[in-house]
């Protein structure tokens, strides 16, 4: 069983913490009074995700409670459109102009399906969104590296987020979702340079470990995921993702409960020992992940390169083994199937994402609780 240092982190108590009115996300500290605590990451392929609900557990924790993990944590990221209307919108099921419009220099947003249109999601099967220009592809959501860096600010690297909007009713395999993605920079003269969001087709496979068979010896929480990994690239295109199986694929499982015992391990939910639970399935309004690609980040400083391209695919790919062509809920699509729609992905930075940390009333009545004892609240459509 894998087991990840939250438990170093996770129930230290602090004393004196002072709370400032704002601050801005960093990924590198978690903590508030214990010095410069990096947040947990598990690497797949190039890109390092952050579970956002575990990062605000690890910030609660460390003020002893004076902070809360809802709005007022600064690792709670409002992901309304009021929230990310002034950022970059990749991915939307709101209808409001001011989040499918972009800046110039990119594409608008992709439309999010509804969950009873489709239960795959893909931008090479999508219709590219406009405006068009010479940093535009057909099949991915594209902007010129002027624009992106104008957004960013100078000295700014982009930071992913993610919303999962599973729906929380039925069997907790609803919540989970099949993600797979690639960035590609542009250029002329030089060779393409690609960064992957990937499970990379790992042999532990989909790691649906809120199943029934998760109590199974070998229980890996992760998939084809490494905690504190260090990613790759850039290499080629590895487009389009291996579809698999959940015993073999690219995508990465996204969103659903993590559990941990006492000392702060991870561990099967439907197993003993469990003493907190986190759910990862949060909604449209609230970012469940951040990602980010320090190799991608490094070749965007160079100079090299006019365009970035995002390649991004959700759900149960109709190639999935077993799924009857991508029937939902049959085969190896149980725990992937994009099922009520409107997730959202947005590119903020560290500039950009600044959050209100006094805490809102709501908040105010998870004071002095312990961590333990935590509850989360879980958004039901």
């Amino acid at each position: 069983m894998k087991k990840t240092v939250w438990g170093l982190v996770l129930f230290a108590a602090a004393a004196g913490v002072s709370v400032s009115a704002q601050a801005q996300i960093n990924l590198g500290d978690c903590s508030a009074a214990l010095g410069a605590q990096a947040c947990p990451w598990v690497t797949y392929g190039d890109g390092n995700s952050y579970n956002l609900a575990v990062n605000a557990l690890i910030y609660s924790q460390s003020t002893g409670g004076a902070v809360g993990t809802g709005p007022g944590n600064p690792f709670y990221v409002n992901s309304t459109p009021g929230a990310i209307q002034d950022l970059i919108v990749v991915y939307t099921g709101a209808s409001g102009t001011q989040v499918n419009t972009n800046l110039p220099g990119m594409d608008n947003a992709y439309p999010s399906p509804n969950g009873s249109q489709t239960n795959f999601f893909s931008t090479p099967t999508t219709a590219d969104p406009p405006p068009t220009g010479t940093w535009d592809q057909a099949t991915t959501w594209d902007t010129s590296i002027a624009a992106l860096q104008g957004f960013l600010g100078a000295g700014q690297t982009p930071i992913f987020f993610f919303n999962n909007n599973q729906v929380n009713s039925g069997a907790s395999t609803n919540q989970s979702l099949a993600v797979w993605a690639e960035i590609c920079l542009t250029g002329t003269g030089v060779s393409d340079a690609c960064f992957t969001f990937t499970n990379g087709s790992a042999a532990s496979g989909y790691a649906p470990h809120d199943y029934g068979s998760q109590n199974a010896p070998g229980f890996d929480p992760v998939g084809g995921g490494v905690f504190f990994g260090t990613p790759g690239g850039p290499h080629a295109s590895q487009s389009p993702p291996l579809a698999g199986s959940n015993a073999s694929t690219d995508y990465v499982r996204s969103g659903g409960e993590l559990c941990l015992d006492g000392g702060g391990n991870l561990v099967p939910c439907n197993g003993p020992g469990v003493v907190t639970h986190i759910n990862s399935n949060l909604g449209a309004n609230q970012a469940a992940y951040a990602i980010v690609f320090p190799t991608l980040n490094t070749a965007l400083a160079s100079g090299l390169y006019d365009a970035m391209h995002v390649n991004l695919w959700l759900g149960c790919d109709p190639l999935t083994a077993g799924s009857n062509g991508g029937t939902e809920g049959t085969g190896d699509c149980i725990g992937r199937d994009l099922n009520n729609g409107y997730e959202q992905l947005f590119i903020g930075s560290t500039n950009s994402i600044i959050i209100n940390t006094v805490p809102e009333p709501a908040t105010l009545a998870l004071i002095g609780l312990a961590v333990a004892g935590l509850g989360f609240s879980r958004r039901r459509k």
